[in-house]
């Protein structure tokens, strides 16, 4: 689903809850008569469809989905479907083989509820367990340092997982974890702005400010910059101390391109427009062939950082690439 309104995906529990219910209501209908009742399984199949949609952080609404599927005896259908959802909970390869070993149809309900023991959708659930230690922080800190979270629905999800942590009082390991999550979804403006309010709450005020500055590129009515702005005028003589310099600048998007460079595929790059750029307009021009827009996306950045104002140009390319995927 793209959505170019700046909403991120964004999960609407209101819509994935009315969706839900209406699949339901086709369902039992089903249920209560298994004559004839391709019409209704094809609408109730097609209102889950629009439950998950809107809202992927309900188990219900892939439940919904996942029975009716069954009903179907839609065997491909329920594998693409718990293959989506191990996608969403951060592409777990041992579930993924397991997938492939298994007669799918007659194990998927239980294969489900595995699934979603081991990884809960919901971000509260997940710290229940991390409270009573039934799941290990130092195992998450280490997956979320390796994982690629270029889905934007994993990217939400993990990053509730933080912000839960950040609640919590544990600072360091959501400081330390945001940006692996921001480098490969710079567009992710929710996270953008949590990580800005915590380094406001350490007074850290040119890393909030930067911060800030990256959800206004998505969320361009934000009030959180202006907010912090206004803060530092009312509260320091010299307002410019607590502004970030183009080198702080620079080395937070050096930075974050790094880690969006630890999941790049290869590069493939058109040579016949070697002649026409200079390396650095390749290299980006390369990125974005091949959909890299997350590097392409920070490495512009920086270049406008450095003054170049050609990367301007690649850098506005890059978002409506991010925006687009």
């Amino acid at each position: 689903m793209q959505r170019r309104d700046g909403n991120f995906l964004m999960p609407k529990k209101s819509l994935g809850d009315r969706h839900r219910s209406q699949a339901q209501k086709f369902y039992k209908l089903v249920q209560k008569n298994k004559e004839n009742n391709f019409e209704n399984l094809n609408w109730a199949e097609q209102s889950a469809r629009q439950a998950i949609l809107y809202d992927y952080t309900n188990f219900q609404n892939w439940e919904v989905l996942l029975q009716i599927k069954l009903e179907l005896e839609d065997e491909s259908g329920i594998y693409t479907l718990l293959e989506d959802l191990l996608s969403v909970l951060g592409k777990d390869i041992d579930f993924m083989m397991q997938l492939k070993e298994i007669n799918i149809l007659p194990s998927c309900m239980d294969l489900f509820y595995s699934i979603l023991k081991r990884e809960p959708l919901n971000a509260d659930k997940w710290w229940e367990r991390i409270q009573s230690e039934e799941y290990n922080l130092e195992e998450f800190i280490g997956r979320c340092k390796t994982m690629d979270f270029r889905d934007r629905r994993s990217n939400i999800i993990f990053g509730r997982r933080l912000e839960r942590l950040r609640k919590h009082g544990f600072n360091d390991v959501f400081s330390s974890l945001v940006p692996y999550l921001l480098a490969h979804r710079p567009d992710n403006f929710e996270l953008w702005i949590e990580l800005g309010k915590h380094h406001e709450s350490l007074e850290d005020y040119k890393k909030a400010l930067m911060c800030f500055d990256q959800a206004l590129e998505f969320k361009p009515l934000d009030k959180n910059k202006s907010r912090l702005s206004a803060i530092i005028n009312k509260k320091f003589k010299s307002e410019h101390v607590q502004h970030p310099t183009n080198d702080e600048i620079l080395s937070f998007q050096n930075r974050l391109k790094k880690l969006a460079s630890s999941h790049k595929t290869e590069v493939v790059i058109d040579t016949v427009k070697s002649d026409e750029f200079n390396e650095l307009e390749l290299k980006l021009e390369g990125l974005i062939q091949n959909n890299n827009f997350q590097e392409g996306f920070f490495m512009a950045r920086s270049l406008m950082a450095e003054g170049e104002e050609w990367a301007k140009v690649y850098f506005e390319r890059c978002k409506e690439g991010l925006i687009d995927d």
